[in-house]
C-alpha cells in the first residue's frame, strides 16, 4: 500500500512540476503597447528614391525598348546556335559571333538614334559601377574568358 501512496504521489508531484518548469523556460512575453497618442508624431517610413530607368533619361520609347530587347534576343540565340554547331571550331565561333554582335549594334543603331543610344549606354554603365558584377566573366558559350579577353566580351554586352 505504501508503494502505491508513493506512486500516486510521485505522479501528482510530476503533474504539478513539470508544466511549472516548462512554463518557466519560455520566453517573456512582451506586454501589449498602448497605441501612440494622437499628439505623437508618426514616424515616417523611409522613402527609397526611385530612380528613372536609363531608357527613359535617354528619351526612348516602350516600344523602342521592346524592339531593342527583341532584337538582343534574337541576337542570344544565334549566338547559342553557333555555341552548339559541333562543326565550328573555336576561332570560326568566336568570328561569327563577333559577326552577330556587330550586326546587332547595326539593327539598334537604325532603331535608336546615336546621341540616345549614347545618353542609354552611359546610363547603363554608371549602374554597372554602382552594382558590380560577379568576378567570373562567363564568355557567349559558357566557359570563363580569361582576364585579358574580359573586356572585349563586356564590349559586346548589351542591356
Amino acid at each position: 500500500m505504501r508503494v502505491l501512496r508513493n506512486g500516486v504521489l510521485a505522479v501528482v508531484f510530476l503533474m504539478l512540476v513539470v508544466p511549472a518548469f516548462g512554463q518557466s523556460t519560455e520566453a517573456p512575453q512582451a506586454a501589449p503597447t498602448e497605441p501612440a497618442s494622437p499628439e505623437a508624431p508618426a514616424r515616417p517610413r523611409p522613402r527609397r528614391i526611385a530612380e528613372v530607368p536609363c531608357w527613359k533619361q535617354a528619351g526612348l520609347t516602350g516600344d523602342m525598348v521592346n524592339r531593342r530587347w527583341k532584337i538582343e534576343d534574337q541576337s542570344k540565340m544565334k549566338i547559342e546556335a553557333v555555341c552548339n554547331d559541333p562543326a565550328t571550331s573555336a576561332q570560326q565561333k568566336h568570328t561569327k559571333i563577333d559577326e552577330i554582335h556587330a550586326e546587332t549594334d547595326q539593327e539598334i543603331a537604325k532603331l535608336i538614334p546615336s546621341k540616345e543610344l549614347q545618353v542609354f549606354n552611359s546610363c547603363q554603365a554608371a549602374l554597372d559601377k554602382k552594382r558590380p558584377k560577379p568576378a567570373k566573366v562567363l564568355g557567349p558559350c559558357g566557359g570563363v574568358i580569361p582576364s585579358e579577353g574580359a573586356h572585349d566580351a563586356m564590349d559586346h554586352e548589351h542591356h
